[in-house]
C-alpha cells in the first residue's frame, strides 16, 4: 500500500463563494459526481479501481497500488477541473505519493464502540461524532505541495515526478521551487478524451476555457490577488487578462 498516488483536489474559493448563494454547493455537488462516474465507469475494478475520501469541499483520491507512470493520475485531476469549470468554479489540485491506512485501531475504544461500523458516526449522548477513518502520507504530502504551490486554480506536483509524465502533457517549472505546474486548460490528448466520454462528463473546449478564465477575472477582480491572476497567465497559458 506504500507509495500510492494521491489526487488532492477542492473547489478554488469555496469559502468566498459560500455566502453568496447555492453556487459553491452545487459545484461541489457536481465535484461529487464526477469522481463517482471516473470511479465507477471508467475504473471500477482493481488493480485500477479508486478511493475517494472526501475533506470539506475537496476530495482526496487514492489508487490501489503505486503506479510508475503518473499519467493516469494527471489525466483524472485535468479532467475534474476542466469538468467544473461549467459551473461557474475553478478546482485546484495536487498529486503526491504516500501510504494511506485505516487508523480507527488508534482511536479511544469508549469513542469506537459507539461508532457505527459503516458509517464511522459515533453517540455522544444525543449528539454525534463524525469519524475520519484513514490517515498517511499521501494524505499529508498532498496537501503539503497545495499549501507551498502559488496562488490561483492550478495543477500542481513535485518536480521529481516530470519524469514519470509523458509528453502528451504542457508542464511548466515554479521558479525557486521544487514543483511543477500542469496546464490543464491545453493539455488534451486521447486518452483522456476516453476517460470524459466513459464517464460522461463534458467540458469546455480550450477556447471556451480561457474565456471562461477572462470573464472570472474580470467579474472577481477586486476579490482576486496579482498572485492568482498572475498564474493564469504565467502557468496556464491564458493571454490578455
Amino acid at each position: 500500500m506504500d507509495k500510492r498516488w494521491a489526487i488532492y483536489i477542492d473547489i478554488e474559493g469555496f469559502s468566498a463563494l459560500y455566502p453568496d448563494g447555492d453556487g459553491a454547493l452545487w459545484a461541489l455537488n457536481r465535484l461529487i459526481l464526477a469522481i463517482h462516474r471516473i470511479g465507477k465507469n471508467v475504473f471500477p475494478e482493481s488493480p485500477d479501481r479508486l478511493f475517494a475520501h472526501q475533506l470539506g469541499d475537496g476530495f482526496l483520491i487514492i489508487s490501489d497500488f503505486h503506479e510508475e507512470n503518473l499519467d493516469r493520475a494527471a489525466s483524472i485531476a485535468i479532467l475534474l477541473m476542466k469538468y467544473i469549470t461549467r459551473f461557474g468554479v475553478f478546482a485546484r489540485a495536487t498529486i503526491a505519493e504516500g501510504d494511506l491506512s485505516d487508523i480507527t485501531g488508534c482511536y479511544p475504544d469508549e469513542v469506537m464502540n459507539d461508532c457505527d461500523e459503516d458509517t464511522f458516526i459515533s453517540s455522544m449522548g444525543e449528539g454525534l461524532m463524525t469519524i475520519f477513518p484513514v490517515m498517511g502520507a499521501a494524505l499529508i504530502n498532498a496537501v503539503g505541495i497545495d499549501k507551498i504551490s502559488p496562488k490561483g486554480p492550478l495543477f500542481t506536483m513535485p518536480s521529481a515526478y516530470k519524469e514519470r509524465l509523458s509528453s502528451l502533457f504542457i508542464i511548466r517549472d515554479i521558479p525557486d521551487a521544487e514543483i511543477i505546474t500542469l496546464d490543464w486548460i491545453h493539455t488534451e490528448f486521447e486518452r483522456l478524451v476516453e476517460i470524459r466520454d466513459k464517464a460522461i462528463l463534458e467540458y469546455p473546449n480550450q477556447k471556451e476555457l480561457e474565456s471562461f478564465v477572462r470573464d472570472y477575472i474580470t467579474k472577481h477582480k477586486n476579490k482576486l490577488t496579482s498572485e492568482w491572476i498572475a498564474s493564469c497567465s504565467t502557468y496556464l497559458g491564458v493571454v490578455n487578462i
